[in-house]
């Protein structure tokens, strides 16, 4: 618990209510304006961040702060590649369902911890944003790379930018994310080693997870040049041929597939350890 935190307890309920909810509407309207996130992706990371703050203080949010920023700055030069709107169901401006999708599991994890005061909780918070950065990396500095990606399955080479498609350079971006956020866990919250390596190991293997789900059974559709999309519809909004996946299963799907993945393996490797 950082200083701030520890005054914050200090205080009266109600004043620090009013702290949590103006800073996390400042922050909201801040990335809005930003155009990181549309006005229902600011509400939805309004009532995660004032959430995360109440649960688990400045300290908490820290780690948020941490994703949101990193992902603004990389995002930034990754749209500079031509081609990836074409492929990608969304642009990079997040709505409610892709906040949701990337912090929802670590929004529990820190409720949880709020509930029982357990430290295995806040492994499993931290571990679940470090796949929901590891994830956002890779992708983001992944279609950078020179070297066209391969399949995560077949190693065949694929679209930049499509899901399941991994290169070197992103997936060394992905490791290098989950190990900055065991580094941080350990520093925020003087974790042991074996549970900041915890913290580590489930986020770059959740980020690999969804690869391994947009590759099989993320939906993808043919548009009109005979080309892999994961939009559903087209310009005039007909509907796509499904060319593989499941239809519902969307890149929001996976998301947070993939991070619910990273929550339960954490969850159990902790248990080993604490």
């Amino acid at each position: 618990m950082t200083l701030l935190d520890s005054y914050m307890a200090t205080i009266d309920p109600v004043v620090r209510f009013s702290v949590y909810a103006i800073s996390m509407l400042v922050l909201a309207l801040l990335t809005y304006r930003a155009k990181q996130l549309t006005l229902s992706g600011a509400i939805g990371a309004f009532f995660m961040g004032f959430g995360s703050l109440w649960c688990g203080g400045f300290t908490a949010l820290s780690l948020y702060l941490f994703f949101l920023i990193s992902a603004a700055l990389i995002g930034k030069h990754s749209k500079r590649v031509r081609g990836i709107n074409n492929i990608q169901k969304k642009g990079g401006t997040r709505d409610i369902s892709q906040v949701f999708a990337n912090g929802g599991p670590a929004l529990m994890a820190i409720i949880l911890y709020y509930l029982t005061q357990e430290h295995i909780f806040l492994v499993v918070f931290s571990a679940s944003l470090a796949e929901a950065v590891a994830d956002t990396w890779a992708g983001e500095i992944g279609v950078l790379s020179e070297r066209p990606p391969v399949s995560i399955i077949t190693f065949r080479p694929m679209q930049r930018g499509l899901s399941g498609a991994v290169s070197f350079l992103g997936t060394i971006s992905g490791l290098l994310a989950a190990v900055l956020y065991a580094l941080f866990y350990k520093s925020l919250y003087s974790g042991t080693l074996s549970l900041a390596l915890v913290v580590a190991l489930t986020g770059f293997a959740g980020c690999l997870v969804d690869s391994f789900l947009g590759a099989t059974v993320q939906a993808h559709y043919l548009d009109e040049e005979g080309n892999l999309t994961e939009k559903e519809k087209n310009e005039k909004g007909e509907v796509r041929a499904l060319e593989r996946g499941i239809r519902f299963f969307d890149n929001d799907m996976v998301n947070f597939t993939s991070n619910l993945f990273s929550f339960l393996f954490a969850w159990g490797l902790s248990l080993i350890f604490v």
